[in-house]
């Protein structure tokens, strides 16, 4: 049994709820979390903000913790190793956009607490793919808001190839404006 925390209908307290997510997959992994951020997409599913919430509501996409279990298939992660969770838990993996790297576009993508229960719990369970291996010397306490608010401004530095040339302007220094800039100090603008 997993313990987590729940809200029971849209706008509810989060209550203790516990249930049982069945048999490992073959590309699965449980995660032992120790931590987990909140970020304000966990409060829009919580109030069914978007109108795709699932209740009982288990939220946390932003999950740090250790591998506790692996499937038979999982061949990317190993027992005890340290893993970030953000948004996304699941992807087809054979897809065009899979097989690019744009897992995040999959048709089948599962998101971590979109009709699945998230990381306010004990442990929280995702495809081996979507489970990244943190660095040696990362604060496990500070690392989860890598996984939303973090890849959420990274990921264009990427996709649009910014260089350290390049000149690029931050709308807004809220939860996600911050991250950008650091990042882009860091890539050396």
């Amino acid at each position: 049994m997993i313990q987590a925390y729940a809200a029971r209908s849209a706008g509810e307290k989060l209550e203790p709820f516990d249930y049982d997510p069945g048999a490992l997959k073959d590309e699965e992994i449980e995660i032992d979390v120790e931590y987990c951020g909140i970020c304000h997409s966990d409060l829009s599913m919580l109030k069914n903000d978007w109108g795709i919430s699932q209740y009982p509501l288990v939220p946390g996409h932003e999950v740090v913790g250790t591998v506790a279990a692996v499937g038979d298939r999982v061949s990317m992660v190993k027992l005890g190793q340290r893993v970030g969770l953000g948004w996304n838990s699941h992807s087809c993996m054979h897809c065009e956009w899979c097989m690019s790297g744009d897992h995040n576009l999959c048709v089948t993508l599962e998101a971590t607490i979109v009709g699945r229960h998230g990381g306010f719990a004990n442990k929280v369970r995702a495809h081996q793919e979507w489970a990244v291996p943190l660095p040696e010397g990362i604060d496990p306490a500070k690392a989860g808001p890598l996984f939303c608010g973090g890849i959420t401004v990274f990921n264009p530095i990427v996709q649009f190839d910014v260089q350290p040339t390049s000149r690029v302007g931050v709308i807004g220094i809220g939860g996600l404006g911050h991250m950008a800039l650091r990042f882009l100090n860091a890539w050396g603008l």
